[in-house]
């Protein structure tokens, strides 16, 4: 009996060692793409584990793997993944595919969505990896330094609401916004107020005329198209993204103290060989601080650094939730946003509250399909005191915050005027702006017949707001102001849009054909009023309406409306997916304009050659893509005052006036004023665009490059133009006149690639170059407008936006220097000087000369992502370079042009015995240089390079997800605005004069999903 169980275990084990032989195998093979080359670095995966290789320099792979049913999974950047059932096989070659799904991918582009291989204008697609978790209330901030020909700025105003944005340079000097298309909703609106940055699932940007010339008239400033998120179908989805953010402010000047204000004050008086002597600081031989700086001796002296008292570290929190469900007949989506910013200026905050439903059915087999997008947002904005960025570097530093009474404190004697910051927040605190808007669409597409598509589209944009702004009663020192007011406004906007297209698709051998007609109509209608009364006797915010008040009250009211009809067609061609070619016309109807010219024609053309569909490129691996572009089209501009074209009215008592009965002998009547002529001539502003552009995949599509060269021409620029007194009442007249010329390069750069099976990284690089100045302008204001001296100087030839100035060369340090002949009154040691520029020998108004713009001559930015496993980590750098104007100086450089405080830059001021070599004027308290006039001493070197954006994050890998019923969970921390390098001494090179400061933020976030 043991023999025989021994004999059936040594059966069994036996079994088992043949069993664990056919299950631990090792397979080889070699990996090419389907060209035959080898491929090295190929990742060979055992699917379901960590098992894994990749293939050597000969393109081979060997892998040992166990368990039945084993399956490869075989990767490899730029080719489609491969995924291999084993079968017991030791030996697997394979082959791979490129993967095109990059050419592949649909974009918008404008009524219509176009493969992006097939696209022959200049369109940007944002990587929206690159900036889904910035916290930001508006989307359109994080594109800085991202997208070759855009130029964004920002400041540090709460929401975002402060984001300009220019495309290939200046257009025009007219309203410079590009049109917004999100989900097919057209708008110019500021995108922070209506859309929630959770919900953008793609941004392209339009940049030259043949693919923006689709929107006519609105695209002269490009077309930014956004497209929100929706459901897929088949699939319900839960996401959840919160976001918490610390601000801090770091973009200060230094500022003297009140003992250094003192010290300096008695060191510009000596230089000057007058005996310092001074309100406050007495008439010592050295400045002494005194107790009170009152006469009542109700305020004693501070030492008060401004900047700490306006600013303040501020909280940024953003949360997200996201449903989506889907079905085999379409998809709904639900998100609801809470954002909130407080702002770096005290009591400032944006609050904002977004909801979005999109839905897209479709019925009787996929023929016919409705769907909509809607959301809805309420905001509410506390507003800065105006100017409160620049007191709070000019208030002087004696000046306490309160006095002993518990009141506000004010400047007195001596040391300027400015008000105190403290009082001017505390007043605006409980000051009031809400608004609620609603935007959306609903469409109905229909397919009678294959590949021909009908849609009606209709958009709506209504947005309600109200706005409260109390000015109490106040004292400070010995001002005071005895009255109250209390300003209140509501207004609403409505715009409508009503779009119907037709869109034919046709294929015939190589031939692929698609045409798209349509017709649209639109309007706009805006209307406010406001109220405004005086003397409240109870201030409380409970009392702060117009009917508490019994003092004198004014109401005002107005309204506009405009509105545009057009009718617009496109056809595209492609030959073999070879050769490209594109047409697009548009005629808009504006009411803007007068009957002479309310309507105008937008033709573009553009044409591509995607050279490696050639035969001759068919032998050859190291060019995945290659495509040439060239376009040419006109776009135009309509924004303009909407009464233009109009003769415009008043009453007016003290021009129009007439005592009609005879002197003293009734009340005069109000008189009617003409108060500008209409013009029925004005017509659009026409922007002509030509493009010229590579697209250039390299080395199995690891490199990728995108080149742009453009030229922009805008014509009949409308203009106000100045007029002569003998013109008399109603002079000013619209007019078409300025003309404007921008030449750019763009650039974006791509490098990705895989080490092995854990890392892979990514590098963009993008680059801006463009050259703007003004072509012409009307020869009677030839040398007066945009800044000529009236005489012989003219914009025209120079950048928009020129300082016209006085050339400098250091300040004199010498006797030798002052000898040099030039009649300069206010000349000395250690003052500015001035160039000669005619050779007159004298200094004067003939002596000026273009000094430049602060127009960027370059932008740029990379961006590095890499992965290792379940790890994430990228970083952004932008930059520019450009000349700036740093009006700062005149409170931080001369101590004669201002009472208020001043830089510590002036303690380390010229000096011929101590500090010889200084380049910062002589301490002076006499102007008698005149150095406040405009010059390149104020002018610096405003180029930067900032490191935007770090950001390091946690994917929880898919197995462990599973587990907790999970589809996603990553975890994140990022820095923005960590360091600058730059040699600009104003706060922030960024946003130069006095913008709202950037923050310096840290920021914790969660994303999850099941």
């Amino acid at each position: 009996m043991k023999i025989k169980y021994f004999l059936l275990l040594l059966a069994m084990c036996l079994f088992c060692q043949n069993l664990s032989a056919q299950n631990n195998i090792t397979v080889t093979g070699k990996v090419t793409d389907n060209k035959g080359e080898t491929l090295i670095g190929v990742g060979v995966l055992l699917k379901g584990t960590k098992t894994g290789t990749s293939t050597n320099n000969q393109g081979q792979y060997s892998l040992s793997i166990s368990g039945n049913n084993a399956i490869l999974v075989i990767s490899y950047l730029g080719f489609l993944t491969q995924e291999i059932p084993v079968n017991n096989s030791t030996k697997i070659d394979v082959t791979l595919e490129p993967d095109s799904k990059n050419l592949e991918e649909v974009v918008v582009t404008g009524y219509q969505t176009q493969r992006k291989k097939d696209l022959t204008g200049a369109v940007s697609v944002v990587n929206m990896k690159d900036v889904e978790n910035i916290p930001t209330g508006n989307i359109i901030s994080t594109l800085q330094g991202r997208v070759p020909g855009v130029n964004v700025t920002n400041n540090g105003t709460p929401g975002g609401v402060g984001t300009g944005i220019g495309i290939r340079g200046i257009t025009t000097i007219n309203n410079g916004t590009p049109l917004y298309v999100i989900d097919g909703v057209q708008t110019r609106d500021n995108i922070a107020t209506l859309l929630n940055p959770n919900d953008v699932e793609s941004i392209q940007i339009l940049k030259d005329a043949a693919s923006a010339s689709i929107y006519g008239t609105q695209a002269a400033n490009g077309v930014i198209i956004i497209t929100t998120k929706k459901g897929k179908k088949d699939q319900l989805t839960v996401d959840f993204d919160a976001q918490l953010t610390t601000q801090s402010y770091h973009t200060g000047i230094k500022m003297l103290n009140a003992q250094q204000w003192g010290e300096t004050y008695w060191t510009a008086y000596n230089n000057d060989g007058i005996k310092p002597k001074h309100d406050l600081y007495g008439s010592g031989d050295v400045p002494v601080i005194p107790e009170f700086i009152d006469q009542k001796k109700t305020i004693r002296s501070g030492d008060t650094n401004w900047a700490d008292q306006v600013y303040k570290t501020a909280v940024l929190q953003s949360y997200n939730l996201t449903v989506a469900k889907g079905s085999k007949n379409g998809a709904s989506t639900f998100s609801l946003n809470y954002f909130d910013q407080d702002g770096l200026i005290k009591y400032t905050n944006f609050n904002r509250i977004n909801g979005r439903l999109n839905s897209d059915y479709n019925f009787l087999d996929n023929h016919l399909r409705i769907g909509q997008n809607l959301n809805l947002s309420k905001w509410n904005e506390k507003l800065k005191p105006g100017g409160i960025e620049e007191l709070a570097i000019a208030q002087h530093p004696i000046i306490p915050v309160y006095d002993i009474n518990g009141g506000y404190a004010g400047p007195t004697q001596g040391i300027g005027d400015k008000p105190n910051p403290v009082r001017l927040l505390d007043q605006i605190r409980e000051n009031r702006n809400e608004q609620w808007r609603i935007f959306g669409n609903m469409y109905i597409e229909a397919e009678p017949i294959k590949n021909l598509i009908l849609r009606s589209n209709y958009s709506i944009n209504y947005r309600n707001g109200f706005a409260s702004a109390f000015e109490p009663k106040w004292r400070e020192g010995d001002r005071s102001v005895d009255k109250n007011i209390l300003n209140t406004s509501s207004d609403y906007n409505k715009d409508w849009i009503w779009s119907n297209t037709a869109n034919y698709t046709i294929t015939i051998d190589k031939h692929n054909i698609n045409a798209l007609a349509g017709i649209e109509s639109k309007e706009s209608i805006n209307e406010s009023l406001g109220a405004k009364r005086e003397n409240f006797i109870i201030e409380a915010l409970d009392y702060r309406y117009i009917s508490a008040g019994d003092g004198a009250q004014t109401n005002n009211g107005i309204a506009s409306r405009t509105a545009t009809n057009s009718v617009f067609g496109k056809l595209n061609y492609a030959y073999n997916d070879r050769y490209l070619l594109s047409g697009t016309i548009r005629r808009d109807a504006s009411s803007r304009f007068g009957k002479n010219n309310n309507a105008a024609v937008f033709p573009a053309v553009s044409a591509g050659w995607r050279v490696t569909q050639e035969d001759f490129m068919k032998d050859q691996s190291l060019i995945s893509d290659l495509k040439l572009r060239a376009s040419w089209g006109q776009n135009g501009n309509d924004l303009l005052d909407n009464e233009a074209t109009y003769t415009k009215y008043s009453t007016n008592l003290n021009m129009g006036g007439y005592d009609i009965s005879g002197i003293n002998r009734g009340t005069i009547p109000n008189g009617i004023i003409k108060d500008r002529t209409g013009n029925p001539d004005i017509k659009w502003e026409v922007t002509t665009q030509t493009n010229f552009g590579l697209d250039l995949a390299m080395l199995k599509s690891r490199l990728n490059i995108t080149l742009d060269y453009y030229i922009k021409k805008t014509d009949d620029m409308l203009i106000d133009r100045p007029y002569i007194g003998i013109v008399g009442e109603g002079g000013a007249m619209a007019y078409n006149g300025a003309s404007l010329s921008n030449k750019g390069f763009e650039a974006i750069v791509n490098w990705r690639n895989d080490i092995g099976k854990d890392f892979n990284y990514s590098l963009t690089f993008t680059a801006t170059a463009y050259k703007n100045k003004v072509t012409a302008v009307p020869d009677d204001i030839y040398y007066t407008y945009g800044g000529g001296n009236g005489q012989d100087k003219t914009i025209v030839g120079q950048p928009l936006g020129s300082w016209l100035g006085f050339r400098t060369n250091g300040i004199y340090r010498t006797a030798e220097e002052l000898n040099d002949g030039i009649n300069k009154p206010g000349k000395g040691l250690g003052r500015v000087r001035y160039v000669d520029t005619n050779g007159d020998h004298l200094i004067n108004d003939k002596d000026m000369e273009w000094l430049g713009s602060d127009q960027p001559k370059f932008i740029g930015g990379l961006n590095v992502a890499l992965g290792y496993k379940a790890f994430d980590f990228s970083f952004f750098v932008n930059g520019m370079v450009r000349d700036a104007y740093n009006n700062s100086k005149f409170y931080t450089d001369f101590f004669q042009l201002w009472t208020g405080n001043h830089s510590t830059r002036l303690l380390d001021a010229w000096n011929p015995t101590t500090n010889f070599n200084s380049d910062i004027p002589a301490l002076t308290a006499l102007n008698s240089n005149d150095e406040a006039r405009t010059s390149e001493y104020f002018i610096e070197n405003g180029s930067y390079l900032k490191l935007k954006n770090v950001q390091l994050g946690y994917t929880l890998p898919k197995a462990l997800a599973d587990k907790l019923k999970l589809r996603n969970l990553r975890m994140y921390v990022q820095g923005q605005d960590l360091f600058t390098i730059t040699k600009y001494r104003g706060a922030d090179p960024e946003g130069l004069g006095y913008p709202y400061p950037l923050p310096r933020t840290f920021t914790v976030g969660l994303n999850f999903g099941f």
